[in-house]
């Protein structure tokens, strides 16, 4: 099977770092907010260019952390209904969500937002980044932008976390970067944010220093060193590793034009990081089986409609509409040839010979 996730060959690629980092850590007696953790805030700061950089827990955490340092609860925020579970829970459970349909290429409907909101999550999906000009044209309240699957990419130029009041990250396995757990990051240009964001992933005490006062509402969100250490072993790799994926996934969609597969575009003023091949097709679940009985990890697109589940069940035409036809194929920088050409022939050999 080609799956997406390639740990045990990015590992071998790479073992005498990955060994180092483990050796010093446990030798050390590294746990929490340590050196890796600040080795990878750094090395973050220079890829997006923001003054501040907070490693959290988790994409999650990260979210949640954003929520607490802009004062969200209870808030209106504008979410997209086309997401993944994970960028809505925090919402949900803390604010109050004003679900938004997407565009056709996944991506929050800017037009569609309204200037009601208190705030605005941007999720940017596939490795493509939304159109930040017109966000700041439509958007007067705060803004969060998920760069989670867009670690690399640009708009207008700049490497994506720059743009908003908060970006986050998330470095779980299938990312751009990513470690063989969870780890997160909050940006921000912002002193007092940032000084927020430190409070609410320790327990509401900057830095939990013990000897100083609560100052807010905190929780568990803190950066382990084991995570942050293997994240700084990728980060020294991760524009080799966007431009071996971008090379496979230009072939890939090369080589399929001619087929009835829709690859998600980005817009004129963004340069993707591809992150999964992120596609619409007729007849997916047809097809997704067709891909994994032939060895080729293709699949669903792990998204839900959540104004259906949790809001007033308004129309969301385009969010219905990619909700039965989005999937993904594999996509990794340590993809031999011989793969690639494998999911080609795969897909071409569905579409040429499978009875639809």
């Amino acid at each position: 099977m080609i799956f997406q996730k390639q740990h045990k060959r990015q590992y071998l690629l790479h073992k005498r770092e990955y060994d180092a980092v483990y050796q010093d850590i446990m030798e050390k007696g590294l746990d929490a907010n340590g050196p890796y953790t600040e080795l990878v805030q750094e090395q973050m700061k220079e890829v997006i260019g923001r003054k501040h950089v907070i490693m959290t827990m988790s994409g999650t955490a990260s979210i949640a952390a954003a929520i607490y340092a802009l004062d969200l609860f209870d808030k209106k925020v504008a979410v997209g209904s086309y997401n993944y579970v994970a960028c809505v829970n925090q919402y949900q459970a803390l604010s109050n969500p004003h679900y938004v349909d997407c565009d056709e290429d996944t991506l929050l409907d800017v037009e569609k937002i309204t200037n009601k909101c208190d705030a605005v999550h941007l999720v940017n999906y596939w490795g493509n980044v939304i159109d930040y000009d017109r966000v700041r044209e439509k958007v007067t309240g705060k803004i969060i932008t998920d760069c989670s699957q867009s670690f690399g990419a640009k708009h207008n130029g700049q490497n994506d976390g720059f743009f908003g009041d908060i970006s986050i990250f998330s470095f779980g396995g299938q990312k751009p970067v990513g470690t063989r757990g969870f780890t997160g990051a909050c940006a921000t240009d912002d002193d007092e944010i940032a000084h927020r964001i430190d409070c609410a992933i320790n327990q509401g005490k900057a830095g939990e220093n013990r000897e100083l006062p609560i100052e807010m509402l905190g929780f568990r969100g803190t950066p382990q060193e084991l995570q942050c250490g293997m994240l700084s072993v990728g980060m020294k790799y991760w524009e080799k590793w966007k431009n071996e994926r971008s090379a496979i996934a230009k072939n890939i969609m090369s080589e399929l034009k001619n087929y009835p597969l829709r690859f998600f575009k980005a817009n004129n003023k963004c340069e993707p990081s591809y992150f999964k091949l992120g596609l619409e097709t007729e007849n997916r679940d047809h097809f997704l089986k067709y891909m994994q009985a032939n060895g080729v990890d293709a699949q669903i697109g792990f998204f839900d409609n959540f104004e259906k589940m949790w809001g007033g069940n308004k129309p969301m035409p385009m969010t219905e509409r990619l909700n039965l036809t989005t999937m993904s194929l594999p996509l990794s920088p340590f993809f031999t040839e011989q793969e690639v050409q494998t999911i080609i022939k795969t897909v071409k050999r569905y579409f040429d010979t499978v009875d639809l």
